[in-house]
């Protein structure tokens, strides 16, 4: 039997199985970013710390650096991230800031603290000193998928409570400048909490899953457009 292809619905699954194809390498581009960033992090983690006051902030490539901060702690002027879910249960990330001189500071996050029973009761966030020498390793703020109107607003009083940071905002707030890094606090540093620092919440293993599905996907609609080429071609013989 000749094998003769609809106009249509040749054009049709060439569009499909692009998309189908394009999503599957997509997937497979996360998934090595994914790894880049894992063996960043890795290669990091066996550098000795540098002081804060001799790198350059503005370089964008510096996360997982491992850095030594001198300074004052501002204890009556904390950030609490809502939000933040560690194993399955919801609570804050406490941010600090950690004031490097009159002029700038830079937010060290000191871990997470699980929410309480009531959401108007914020947990207890002091600090024992004031005056501190901390190492820990710098990373960008974190992120969301989806960024709502007025998720990156500071809830009134202290400590302050938002979705998101934004640096200008919370510098506004505060009225000094703060760096556009946070410092993730050691875990053998004092005056922490949880401080299970998860580098992603998806590792490149499910992007790689995910790529194959799409790429499955092309295959069957492959599959699926010649057998209703032919079942079309049998009907109109």
């Amino acid at each position: 039997m000749q094998f003769k292809a609809n106009l249509f619905l040749t054009l049709l699954a060439i569009l499909v199985l692009g998309l189908l194809v394009n999503l599957g390498y997509w997937q497979l581009d996360r998934a090595q970013q994914k790894q880049d960033l894992l063996d960043l992090q890795d290669k990091r983690l066996t550098l000795k710390p540098v002081d804060l006051m001799n790198i350059d902030l503005s370089d964008t490539t510096l996360r997982y650096l491992p850095v030594n901060v001198t300074g004052q702690l501002d204890a009556l002027h904390q950030v609490l991230i809502d939000n933040q879910v560690r194993n399955g249960r919801a609570g804050y990330s406490v941010l600090t800031p950690l004031r490097l001189n009159d002029k700038q500071a830079i937010l060290l996050n000191r871990g997470w603290v699980p929410l309480g029973n009531d959401r108007k009761v914020l947990p207890d966030v002091k600090i024992s000193s004031l005056d501190v020498l901390v190492t820990g390793k710098l990373d960008h703020f974190p992120s969301v998928g989806l960024k709502l109107e007025y998720a990156d607003q500071l809830s009134e009083g202290w400590p302050a409570v938002t979705q998101v940071i934004d640096i200008n905002k919370v510098a506004n707030r505060l009225g000094y400048k703060i760096l556009p890094y946070q410092v993730l606090l050691d875990e053998n540093e004092p005056d922490g909490y949880d401080r299970q620092w998860v580098v992603m919440k998806m590792g490149p293993e499910k992007h790689h899953g995910y790529a194959f599905q799409w790429f499955a996907l092309a295959i069957a609609w492959v599959v699926i457009y010649f057998v209703l080429t032919v079942k079309k071609r049998r009907e109109e013989e």
